[in-house]
């Protein structure tokens, strides 16, 4: 991609999201589909919109749509074929939202979800068996949706963190030469940045499951598909841990911390990294951009890392 269509590209992810999560916040609150505040994990002072995931979903689709017609490597089909799987986890993160479904449904459609992915393309190949790859791929899968998921706790932090993510991985898809990556990464950027153009501190909006599962399948598919055909897959794989230590960790940091004291993984409640910073007495804001530098150093670390073998 030239710096032009790059550019471009990015700014009207951003353009389209803006708008988008905009009108969605007007549906919301004719719909009722709003975040009360509660004493437990709420504290927002009124109820906030979240239907911001289902615009960015939009944009991100539009945006990827669009382009794709003017790049001689890629289709739209190929395009899809990530695009697809990641709006199914969207529809079933928009109906929880709405209806609270068991974590077994949503686990279920989200591990579905990775094996479609898998069976159009997007393939680990770090063990010998296709089995153990497979596995290991929707374990990821399921693992990177629900951590950034679980980052939906403070005001821009799950969004920023797939937007240092997706810049990660449009710098690396670039550099190395991958153009279907470099156009979803350049995509998801653009449209996480729009979305936190509203979503920052005091947010306006927030993405809801549906946002979070669309945003976590996309870039964690994208981590996937970052491998330079020169690199080993061992690198591959430390690449795309590298480029999103930060909802890997949290993930481990909150499930570690429940399971030895005897609650269960799935309980909501106020002790992720964010909130252990905030109770020190960090701002939101201020919580937020400290965490994101784990985001922005992993992601620099994932580019040396591949540069290297590239």
């Amino acid at each position: 991609m030239t710096p032009i269509e790059i550019v471009a590209l990015f700014l009207g992810a951003f353009l389209i999201s803006v708008l988008g999560v905009r009108l969605s916040i007007s549906v919301a609150r004719r719909l009722g589909a709003v975040d009360a505040p509660d004493v437990e994990r709420k504290h927002q002072e009124t109820p906030i919109p979240r239907l911001g995931g289902v615009a960015v979903a939009l944009a991100f689709l539009i945006a990827t749509l669009v382009v794709s017609q003017f790049l001689t490597m890629v289709s739209g089909g190929m395009a899809l074929s990530i695009v697809g799987p990641a709006f199914l986890v969207a529809v079933v993160g928009l109906i929880d939202d709405t209806r609270h479904l068991s974590p077994w449904i949503r686990m279920s459609v989200q591990a579905l979800a990775a094996l479609l992915a898998f069976a159009l393309g997007t393939r680990i190949e770090i063990f010998g068996p296709t089995w153990l790859n497979v596995v290991v791929f929707v374990l990821w899968v399921m693992v990177i949706i629900n951590g950034i998921n679980l980052l939906d706790n403070s005001d821009g932090l799950a969004a920023s963190t797939v937007a240092v993510a997706a810049t990660g991985a449009a710098a690396i898809s670039i550099y190395v030469g991958q153009e279907l990556v470099s156009l979803l990464a350049i995509s998801l950027a653009g449209v996480s940045v729009g979305f936190l153009w509203h979503n920052w501190y005091p947010a306006r909006v927030y993405l809801g499951d549906s946002g979070a599962y669309f945003l976590g399948f996309i870039v964690a598919v994208l981590a996937v598909r970052l491998r330079p055909e020169s690199s080993p897959p061992t690198l591959a794989a430390l690449a795309a841990i590298l480029l999103l230590a930060l909802p890997v960790a949290d993930t481990v940091f909150v499930v570690v911390r429940r399971v030895s004291t005897g609650i269960h993984p799935f309980t909501a409640g106020r002790d992720h990294l964010s909130h252990t910073l905030q109770r020190r007495g960090l701002s939101v804001p201020t919580s937020v951009g400290v965490l994101q530098l784990l985001s922005v150093g992993g992601a620099v670390l994932a580019f040396v890392v591949l540069a290297l073998a590239f």
